[in-house]
Protein backbone atom coordinates (compact mmCIF):
# COMPACT_ATOMS: atom_id res chain seq x y z
CA UNK A 1 0.00 0.00 0.00
CA UNK A 2 1.32 3.57 -0.54
CA UNK A 3 3.42 5.66 2.33
CA UNK A 4 1.12 8.54 2.83
CA UNK A 5 2.72 11.82 2.93
CA UNK A 6 1.60 14.92 5.09
CA UNK A 7 -1.33 16.53 3.45
CA UNK A 8 -4.99 17.09 3.74
CA UNK A 9 -6.62 14.17 5.48
CA UNK A 10 -9.94 14.10 3.74
CA UNK A 11 -8.09 14.33 0.36
CA UNK A 12 -6.21 10.83 1.70
CA UNK A 13 -9.19 8.77 2.71
CA UNK A 14 -10.43 9.64 -0.91
CA UNK A 15 -7.25 7.73 -2.38
CA UNK A 16 -7.56 4.99 -0.31
CA UNK A 17 -7.73 1.27 -2.09
CA UNK A 18 -11.06 0.13 -1.61
CA UNK A 19 -9.49 -2.86 -0.51
CA UNK A 20 -7.60 -1.54 2.50
CA UNK A 21 -8.59 -2.66 5.67
CA UNK A 22 -6.30 -1.80 8.28
CA UNK A 23 -5.27 2.10 8.91
CA UNK A 24 -2.56 3.41 10.87
CA UNK A 25 -2.74 7.18 12.23
CA UNK A 26 0.38 8.19 13.96
CA UNK A 27 1.66 11.86 14.77
CA UNK A 28 3.33 13.48 17.77
CA UNK A 29 -0.01 15.71 18.37
CA UNK A 30 -2.33 12.87 20.41
CA UNK A 31 -5.14 15.37 19.85
CA UNK A 32 -5.39 14.89 16.17
CA UNK A 33 -4.19 11.71 15.99
CA UNK A 34 -7.38 10.69 17.78
CA UNK A 35 -9.52 13.22 16.25
CA UNK A 36 -8.19 11.45 12.63
CA UNK A 37 -8.33 7.98 13.93
CA UNK A 38 -12.29 8.43 14.39
CA UNK A 39 -12.95 10.07 11.06
CA UNK A 40 -11.06 6.72 9.75
CA UNK A 41 -12.96 4.32 11.48
CA UNK A 42 -16.04 6.54 10.20
CA UNK A 43 -14.84 6.07 6.77
CA UNK A 44 -14.51 2.26 7.68
CA UNK A 45 -17.91 2.16 8.47
CA UNK A 46 -18.87 3.99 5.38
CA UNK A 47 -23.08 4.38 5.22
CA UNK A 48 -23.36 1.45 7.80
CA UNK A 49 -21.78 3.47 10.63
CA UNK A 50 -24.97 3.71 12.76
CA UNK A 51 -24.95 -0.32 12.52
CA UNK A 52 -21.23 -1.06 12.95
CA UNK A 53 -20.10 -2.15 15.98
CA UNK A 54 -17.28 -0.23 17.26
CA UNK A 55 -14.39 -1.92 19.63
CA UNK A 56 -11.79 -0.07 21.93
CA UNK A 57 -8.95 -1.75 23.11
CA UNK A 58 -5.91 -0.07 24.82
CA UNK A 59 -2.82 -1.41 26.93
CA UNK A 60 -4.74 -2.75 29.76
CA UNK A 61 -6.83 -4.93 27.60
CA UNK A 62 -4.22 -6.28 25.34
CA UNK A 63 -1.85 -6.77 28.71
CA UNK A 64 -4.71 -8.93 30.42
CA UNK A 65 -5.32 -10.65 27.14
CA UNK A 66 -2.65 -11.02 24.73
CA UNK A 67 -4.88 -12.89 22.24
CA UNK A 68 -7.60 -10.32 22.22
CA UNK A 69 -6.64 -8.17 19.41
CA UNK A 70 -6.83 -11.32 17.35
CA UNK A 71 -9.62 -12.68 18.65
CA UNK A 72 -11.71 -9.40 17.36
CA UNK A 73 -10.50 -9.31 14.15
CA UNK A 74 -11.30 -12.88 13.53
CA UNK A 75 -14.83 -12.98 15.31
CA UNK A 76 -17.85 -11.98 12.93
CA UNK A 77 -20.21 -9.63 14.77
CA UNK A 78 -24.04 -11.45 15.72
CA UNK A 79 -25.86 -7.90 16.38
CA UNK A 80 -24.16 -5.80 13.73
CA UNK A 81 -23.65 -5.48 9.81
CA UNK A 82 -19.93 -4.94 10.81
CA UNK A 83 -17.24 -4.14 12.96
CA UNK A 84 -14.10 -1.59 13.48
CA UNK A 85 -11.73 -2.78 16.22
CA UNK A 86 -9.78 0.69 17.18
CA UNK A 87 -7.01 0.64 18.79
CA UNK A 88 -5.42 3.37 21.03
CA UNK A 89 -1.84 5.25 21.49
CA UNK A 90 0.72 3.20 23.38
CA UNK A 91 -0.42 -0.24 23.05
CA UNK A 92 1.74 -3.14 22.88
CA UNK A 93 1.74 -4.73 19.72
CA UNK A 94 3.33 -7.96 18.47
CA UNK A 95 3.81 -6.64 14.66
CA UNK A 96 4.63 -10.62 13.38
CA UNK A 97 1.51 -11.49 15.23
CA UNK A 98 -0.05 -8.64 13.40
CA UNK A 99 0.91 -9.33 9.79
CA UNK A 100 -0.12 -12.81 10.38
CA UNK A 101 -3.35 -11.05 10.86
CA UNK A 102 -3.01 -8.69 8.44
CA UNK A 103 -2.62 -11.31 5.41
CA UNK A 104 -5.55 -13.26 5.84
CA UNK A 105 -9.26 -11.93 5.61
CA UNK A 106 -10.11 -10.16 8.83
CA UNK A 107 -13.63 -10.33 10.13
CA UNK A 108 -13.51 -6.38 10.55
CA UNK A 109 -11.68 -3.33 9.62
CA UNK A 110 -8.69 -1.87 12.16
CA UNK A 111 -7.54 1.37 13.37
CA UNK A 112 -3.92 1.97 14.91
CA UNK A 113 -3.64 5.14 16.75
CA UNK A 114 -0.07 5.95 17.99
CA UNK A 115 2.49 9.04 18.46
CA UNK A 116 5.52 10.16 16.92
CA UNK A 117 7.15 6.81 14.92
CA UNK A 118 10.62 6.99 13.02
CA UNK A 119 10.62 5.36 9.83
CA UNK A 120 12.68 2.76 11.14
CA UNK A 121 9.99 1.59 13.14
CA UNK A 122 8.68 -2.05 12.53
CA UNK A 123 4.57 -1.20 13.02
CA UNK A 124 5.20 2.11 10.48
CA UNK A 125 6.92 -0.38 8.11
CA UNK A 126 4.51 -2.92 7.69
CA UNK A 127 0.85 -0.40 7.47
CA UNK A 128 3.55 1.19 4.73
CA UNK A 129 4.39 -1.63 2.69
CA UNK A 130 1.26 -4.35 3.39
CA UNK A 131 -1.46 -4.69 0.36
CA UNK A 132 -4.27 -4.33 2.49
CA UNK A 133 -3.45 -1.32 5.11
CA UNK A 134 -1.77 2.36 5.13
CA UNK A 135 0.06 4.40 7.39
CA UNK A 136 -1.40 7.49 7.75
CA UNK A 137 0.60 10.55 9.22
CA UNK A 138 -1.13 13.14 11.10
CA UNK A 139 0.61 16.46 12.06
CA UNK A 140 -0.58 19.51 12.85
CA UNK A 141 0.12 22.58 9.61
CA UNK A 142 -1.27 25.52 8.58
CA UNK A 143 -3.95 23.56 6.54
CA UNK A 144 -5.55 20.87 9.09
CA UNK A 145 -5.68 23.94 11.63
CA UNK A 146 -7.86 26.31 8.88
CA UNK A 147 -9.55 23.10 7.84
CA UNK A 148 -10.75 23.07 11.63
CA UNK A 149 -11.49 26.69 12.06
CA UNK A 150 -13.38 26.30 8.58
CA UNK A 151 -15.92 23.46 10.07
CA UNK A 152 -16.66 24.95 13.47
CA UNK A 153 -17.47 28.38 11.73
CA UNK A 154 -19.20 27.00 8.93
CA UNK A 155 -20.85 25.08 11.51
CA UNK A 156 -22.08 28.14 13.34
CA UNK A 157 -22.68 30.43 10.17
CA UNK A 158 -19.86 32.09 11.15
CA UNK A 159 -17.34 33.94 8.29
CA UNK A 160 -14.03 35.08 8.93
CA UNK A 161 -11.41 37.40 7.17
CA UNK A 162 -7.92 36.63 6.86
CA UNK A 163 -6.10 39.29 9.20
CA UNK A 164 -8.53 37.61 11.40
CA UNK A 165 -7.64 33.95 10.77
CA UNK A 166 -4.24 34.23 11.01
CA UNK A 167 -4.32 35.89 14.47
CA UNK A 168 -6.44 33.29 15.28
CA UNK A 169 -4.43 30.42 14.02
CA UNK A 170 -1.50 32.11 16.35
CA UNK A 171 -3.40 31.51 19.11
CA UNK A 172 -4.33 28.30 18.97
CA UNK A 173 -2.37 25.70 21.41
CA UNK A 174 -0.59 22.57 20.39
CA UNK A 175 -3.60 19.73 20.81
CA UNK A 176 -5.90 19.60 18.20
CA UNK A 177 -8.60 18.56 20.79
CA UNK A 178 -8.08 21.73 22.53
CA UNK A 179 -7.93 24.02 19.47
CA UNK A 180 -11.14 22.59 18.21
CA UNK A 181 -12.67 23.23 21.76
CA UNK A 182 -11.44 26.94 21.50
CA UNK A 183 -12.84 27.67 18.43
CA UNK A 184 -16.21 26.02 19.10
CA UNK A 185 -16.17 28.51 22.18
CA UNK A 186 -15.61 31.34 20.13
CA UNK A 187 -18.01 30.24 17.80
CA UNK A 188 -20.71 29.91 20.58
CA UNK A 189 -19.29 33.59 21.70
CA UNK A 190 -19.57 35.32 18.18
CA UNK A 191 -23.44 33.45 17.49
CA UNK A 192 -25.67 35.28 15.54
CA UNK A 193 -23.09 38.36 14.70
CA UNK A 194 -22.67 37.03 11.11
CA UNK A 195 -18.84 37.02 11.56
CA UNK A 196 -15.69 36.60 14.25
CA UNK A 197 -13.10 39.50 14.74
CA UNK A 198 -9.67 40.14 16.38
CA UNK A 199 -11.45 41.50 19.18
CA UNK A 200 -13.83 37.83 19.50
CA UNK A 201 -10.44 35.93 19.50
CA UNK A 202 -8.71 38.12 21.78
CA UNK A 203 -11.80 37.91 24.59
CA UNK A 204 -12.10 33.97 24.36
CA UNK A 205 -8.92 32.34 22.65
CA UNK A 206 -6.49 32.00 25.77
CA UNK A 207 -6.24 33.28 28.74
CA UNK A 208 -2.76 34.14 31.70
CA UNK A 209 -2.06 30.31 31.53
CA UNK A 210 -0.79 30.77 27.69
CA UNK A 211 2.23 32.51 29.41
CA UNK A 212 2.92 30.24 31.45
CA UNK A 213 2.45 27.44 28.82
CA UNK A 214 4.48 29.26 26.50
CA UNK A 215 7.31 29.90 28.91
CA UNK A 216 7.52 26.57 30.14
CA UNK A 217 8.37 24.76 26.41
CA UNK A 218 11.13 27.61 26.10
CA UNK A 219 12.15 27.04 29.47
CA UNK A 220 12.54 22.83 28.69
CA UNK A 221 14.20 23.28 25.54
CA UNK A 222 16.31 25.78 26.76
CA UNK A 223 17.12 23.30 29.66
CA UNK A 224 16.20 25.88 32.22
CA UNK A 225 15.14 23.28 35.16
CA UNK A 226 13.94 25.42 37.74
CA UNK A 227 12.14 27.32 35.76
CA UNK A 228 10.22 25.05 34.06
CA UNK A 229 9.35 23.46 36.95
CA UNK A 230 8.32 26.87 37.91
CA UNK A 231 5.85 27.32 35.23
CA UNK A 232 4.58 24.08 36.05
CA UNK A 233 3.52 25.06 38.97
CA UNK A 234 1.83 28.43 38.11
CA UNK A 235 -0.01 26.16 35.91
CA UNK A 236 -1.12 24.27 38.56
CA UNK A 237 -2.18 26.92 40.96
CA UNK A 238 -4.41 28.48 37.73
CA UNK A 239 -6.12 25.09 37.76
CA UNK A 240 -4.50 24.29 34.19
CA UNK A 241 -3.93 20.48 33.63
CA UNK A 242 -0.13 19.48 33.48
CA UNK A 243 -1.26 17.51 30.27
CA UNK A 244 -2.25 20.90 28.28
CA UNK A 245 1.48 21.68 29.25
CA UNK A 246 3.07 18.67 27.85
CA UNK A 247 0.66 18.74 24.62
CA UNK A 248 2.46 22.57 24.13
CA UNK A 249 5.95 20.95 24.78
CA UNK A 250 5.19 18.38 22.18
CA UNK A 251 4.35 20.93 19.02
CA UNK A 252 7.53 23.00 20.74
CA UNK A 253 9.67 19.95 20.53
CA UNK A 254 8.29 19.28 16.79
CA UNK A 255 8.76 22.28 15.42
CA UNK A 256 12.10 22.83 16.87
CA UNK A 257 12.72 19.34 14.83
CA UNK A 258 11.63 21.18 11.77
CA UNK A 259 13.90 24.07 11.71
CA UNK A 260 17.11 21.82 13.12
CA UNK A 261 16.70 19.43 10.16
CA UNK A 262 16.29 22.38 7.86
CA UNK A 263 19.37 24.09 9.09
CA UNK A 264 21.32 20.51 8.63
CA UNK A 265 20.00 19.98 5.38
CA UNK A 266 21.07 24.12 4.37
CA UNK A 267 19.01 26.05 4.72
CA UNK A 268 18.75 29.39 6.47
CA UNK A 269 17.13 28.87 9.62
CA UNK A 270 15.32 32.44 9.32
CA UNK A 271 14.09 31.22 5.61
CA UNK A 272 13.08 27.66 7.63
CA UNK A 273 11.09 29.88 10.13
CA UNK A 274 8.69 31.10 7.96
CA UNK A 275 7.08 27.82 6.75
CA UNK A 276 6.06 27.22 10.97
CA UNK A 277 2.25 27.26 11.62
CA UNK A 278 1.83 28.75 14.09
CA UNK A 279 5.18 31.00 13.96
CA UNK A 280 6.92 31.56 17.39
CA UNK A 281 6.34 35.19 18.58
CA UNK A 282 9.04 37.82 16.97
CA UNK A 283 10.26 38.25 20.57
CA UNK A 284 10.79 34.54 20.81
CA UNK A 285 12.69 34.02 17.33
CA UNK A 286 16.05 34.12 18.14
CA UNK A 287 15.70 31.42 21.03
CA UNK A 288 13.92 29.36 19.13
CA UNK A 289 16.52 29.32 16.31
CA UNK A 290 19.26 28.71 18.83
CA UNK A 291 17.46 25.74 20.75
CA UNK A 292 16.72 24.27 17.68
CA UNK A 293 20.93 24.37 16.49
CA UNK A 294 21.93 23.65 20.10
CA UNK A 295 19.57 20.92 20.32
CA UNK A 296 20.47 19.05 17.43
CA UNK A 297 17.56 17.10 15.11
CA UNK A 298 18.67 13.85 16.09
CA UNK A 299 18.14 14.52 20.21
CA UNK A 300 14.80 16.52 19.05
CA UNK A 301 13.80 13.48 17.75
CA UNK A 302 14.37 11.21 20.18
CA UNK A 303 12.74 13.11 22.56
CA UNK A 304 9.48 13.12 20.99
CA UNK A 305 7.97 9.88 21.43
CA UNK A 306 9.12 10.46 25.91
CA UNK A 307 6.89 13.59 25.13
CA UNK A 308 3.75 11.52 23.52
CA UNK A 309 4.73 8.47 26.38
CA UNK A 310 4.32 11.75 29.16
CA UNK A 311 1.23 12.98 27.71
CA UNK A 312 -0.83 9.30 27.13
CA UNK A 313 0.13 9.08 31.21
CA UNK A 314 -0.78 11.78 31.85
CA UNK A 315 -4.27 11.92 31.04
CA UNK A 316 -4.46 8.55 31.52
CA UNK A 317 -3.39 8.85 35.20
CA UNK A 318 -5.08 12.63 36.49
CA UNK A 319 -4.11 11.95 39.54
CA UNK A 320 -0.03 11.24 38.85
CA UNK A 321 -0.11 13.65 36.10
CA UNK A 322 2.25 16.76 38.02
CA UNK A 323 4.47 14.01 38.47
CA UNK A 324 4.67 12.71 35.24
CA UNK A 325 5.13 16.31 33.46
CA UNK A 326 8.22 17.22 36.44
CA UNK A 327 9.58 13.59 35.44
CA UNK A 328 10.11 14.50 31.77
CA UNK A 329 11.45 17.82 32.54
CA UNK A 330 14.02 16.78 34.64
CA UNK A 331 15.11 14.07 31.70
CA UNK A 332 14.90 16.65 28.83
CA UNK A 333 16.61 19.02 30.90
CA UNK A 334 19.14 17.12 32.14
CA UNK A 335 20.30 16.09 28.68
CA UNK A 336 20.63 19.36 27.26
CA UNK A 337 23.19 20.32 29.94
CA UNK A 338 24.91 17.19 29.39
CA UNK A 339 24.71 17.62 25.82
CA UNK A 340 25.24 21.10 25.34
CA UNK A 341 26.62 23.10 28.41
CA UNK A 342 25.04 26.73 29.01
CA UNK A 343 21.87 28.51 27.23
CA UNK A 344 23.21 30.73 24.35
Amino acid sequence: MVAYKTGSFQRILKLLDPSCRAGLVYGPDAGLVAERAATLTDAFAGKRKGAVEVVRLDDKDLAEDPARLEVELRTIPMFADGKVVRVAPGARLDVPMLKTLLDAPLAGALVIEAGALRPDSALRKLFEGHKTAAALPSYSDERSVSELIDEELDRANLKIDNETRSYLMARLGADQAMSRAEVAKLALYAADRGSVTVGDVDAIVGDSAEIAVENFVYDVSAGETKEALYELTRLAVSGTESSVALSALGRHFTQLHRIASAQAAGVAPEQALRSLRPRPHFKREKAFIADSRRIGAQRLLEALPLIQEAVKRARLNPDLERAVAERLVLTLTRARERGSGARA
